[in-house]
């Protein structure tokens, strides 16, 4: 973890508390810095402290004397997620708002060392259980979970048998997947964890301009990138709807939402299953059992 600011500073503030995985380019970079720039503590995570410590020069030269912190964890493996989340704690007693931001697309098989896809991993085990895991420091403040999902839930379905594509890879289909799982995983937090007075509501960001997707050289690699700049939109368009959630005041309170152009949406029938919602959360539960012993 690699902290801006000194300590003394940080105290002396006042603002809210957020942290925001993916938070070092696009989308994510562009909600720290409105978020900074409304007097936060932001909490950055992302993978590269290269271009970390780059995305920090950035925000700073918009907002003079924002109040970041950067710490690095390869959110697809749970320890990772876990080490996170005891670093959080170490360093704020309670948090105002988490945005699950990070997210990727795999355009080849690709699987962690805990045997789980890697679609699965980054874009649903990791939020679930950081969600988890802090939700004790969320509670505090009454705090916000925002989940960015995407519309590309409404063209998946949820393979509960087979989560993690062993009967045939498709990457747009294991994305859609988990996109759909995220969506459906929110929900179900808002439903379990009612009255504990943490709100828990997704988002679509928009199709954007962004480096999602950049790896890989496959023709659908190659095809993405090309509608990204044919047809994208600026980070700067997809950053208005997360950070409408985070910090709407006239959203206290609501939660079990999904929200498309600061507006909210309905989603998929598939994603208002609740009886498959429920059972995908047990799976969440199984799959992250190691890693979700209470901590300090």
């Amino acid at each position: 973890m690699t902290g801006r600011g000194s300590p003394e500073d940080a105290s002396a503030r006042t603002g809210p508390v957020c942290l925001l995985t993916g938070a070092t380019s696009g989308i994510g970079e562009v909600v720290a810095a409105r978020l900074a720039a409304q007097g936060a503590r932001v909490l950055l995570v992302g993978r590269s402290a290269e271009r970390g410590a780059q995305t920090i020069e950035r925000i700073h030269s918009m907002v003079p004397g924002a109040d970041l912190r950067l710490y690095l964890s390869d959110l697809s493996r749970p320890a990772a997620v876990r080490h996170l989340a005891t670093e959080v704690r170490a360093s704020s007693d309670h948090l105002d708002v988490l945005i699950n931001n990070a997210g990727a697309i795999f355009f080849v098989p690709t699987f962690t060392a805990e045997g789980n896809e890697a679609t699965f991993a980054l874009n649903v085990l990791a939020p679930f259980l950081l969600t988890e895991l802090l939700l004790d420091r969320l509670e505090l403040h009454h705090g916000r979970v925002v989940n960015v999902s995407s519309a590309a839930h409404r063209t998946a379905g949820l393979h509960l048998d087979d989560l993690d594509r062993a009967r045939g890879y498709s990457a747009w289909g294991a994305y859609g997947q988990s996109k759909l799982a995220l969506l459906m995983v929110t929900y179900e937090a808002a439903r379990r964890h009612a009255g504990r007075g943490v709100t828990f509501n997704a988002c679509h960001p928009g199709f954007i301009r962004s480096r999602f997707g950049d790896a890989g050289g496959t023709f659908s690699a190659r095809g993405f990138r090309l509608a990204k700049r044919m047809f994208g939109l600026s980070a700067e368009h997809g950053a208005d709807t997360p950070t409408y959630v985070a910090t709407a005041r006239e959203l206290e309170g609501v939660t079990g939402r999904y929200f498309v152009q600061s507006r909210p949406h309905g989603s998929s029938r598939a994603s208002r299953d609740r009886e498959a919602a429920g059972r995908l959360w047990e799976i969440c539960l199984d799959r992250t059992a190691a890693y979700r012993a209470p901590l300090p």
